[in-house]
């Protein structure tokens, strides 16, 4: 949602619609219709793989994000800041798994994909001639074991994930 477009009022009139229409199910997360009875799915991804929902206010139609929506729904309040997912799930929408967080947090959160490197068999370890190395910007590191070398980017805090490759 971009909430330089909307002005206070339409943001009040937007969360009280919301609270109206929606509950929340602390147990899978979701937002649930009322006048439906199911589920939120989100209707969209946008570029970053958030889900999407549409709200009509006034005349205009709007995008929310489900987690912004989940966590108006349960604080009564729109975020501030940014919502993390602290788990790095984008789908997990539970309000335990939600945070408010500035952009700079929000950034260290992030989760690198497990690409592992072809040589070593580990993501951001390179053999090079003098052991192995890893890349820490503007730093490079190296290392007599690639093993020591993967624990040492992992401590200095770039952490992994695992692809699911039956999605790709």
């Amino acid at each position: 949602m971009n909430r330089k477009n909307l002005t206070e009022a339409e943001l009040q009139e937007l969360l009280l619609r919301m609270k109206k229409n929606y509950t929340y199910d602390a147990k899978s997360g979701r937002l649930i219709s009322s006048r439906l009875g199911r589920a939120l799915r989100g209707q969209k991804r946008n570029k970053g793989g958030y889900l999407c929902i549409y709200c009509r206010v006034g005349k205009k139609l709007i995008h929310v994000y489900l987690h912004h929506a989940v966590w108006a729904v349960c604080n009564n309040c729109w975020p501030e800041q940014q919502i993390d997912h602290i788990n790095g799930n984008k789908g997990d929408n539970r309000i335990e798994n939600l945070r408010e967080v500035s952009g700079s947090e929000n950034k260290r959160n992030t989760l690198y994909p497990w690409k592992p490197n072809k040589d070593t068999g580990l993501p951001g370890v390179y053999k090079t001639k003098r052991g192995y190395q890893i890349v820490v910007r503007p730093n490079r590191y190296f290392f007599r074991d690639r093993y020591e070398a993967f624990c040492h980017l992992t401590l200095l805090g770039r952490r992994f994930k695992t692809i699911d490759k039956s999605n790709h």
